[in-house]
């Protein structure tokens, strides 16, 4: 298993809004990247692409739906 598939479908909280939304899952993990694109999951129109690090930073993201 890669390292990088455990974040396929996890769910995450941003600390901060993004484009007026909290809560997050991941869609799909970039592992030559090492970036995941998470999609709100009140909007699923909404796309963000973090990198694994800014989601590891418990200053930003919060693993699960807070």
């Amino acid at each position: 298993m890669n390292l990088f598939e455990k974040y396929i479908h996890s769910k995450w909280t941003s600390l901060k809004k993004i484009n007026g939304w909290k809560h997050y899952e991941v869609k799909n993990v970039y592992v030559e990247k090492k970036k995941c694109e998470l999609f709100s999951v009140c909007d699923k129109n909404i796309l963000v692409i973090v990198s694994i690090d800014e989601i590891n930073n418990s200053k930003k993201w919060s693993s699960g739906w807070k």
